[in-house]
């Protein structure tokens, strides 16, 4: 536990020293660094979408069924009483 509290400490304050040097070296206005972390947020959610449908469609020729149907139901036996 310890270690992990050190590493999100450690990725923390990097992430801080990053974007503290980015902000100091950069002649850009609030409004175009705002913007720029939006395009890259935009971006990084459009990859997860892209990928995300690539596995989809993996998954779907593993399975031999389309993943947005109902899986094939399997046949239950009317209780025996």
């Amino acid at each position: 536990m310890k270690t992990l509290l050190k590493f999100v400490g450690g990725l923390a304050l990097g992430a801080t020293l990053g974007a503290g040097v980015y902000l100091l070296v950069t002649k850009e206005s609030n409004e175009g660094i705002i913007r720029d972390i939006k395009e890259g947020i935009n971006r990084a959610i459009e990859e997860g979408k892209r990928s995300a449908e690539e596995r989809r469609k993996q998954l779907e020729q593993e399975l031999g069924f389309p993943i947005d149907d109902e899986p094939p139901a399997i046949p239950v036996p009317p209780p025996q009483q």
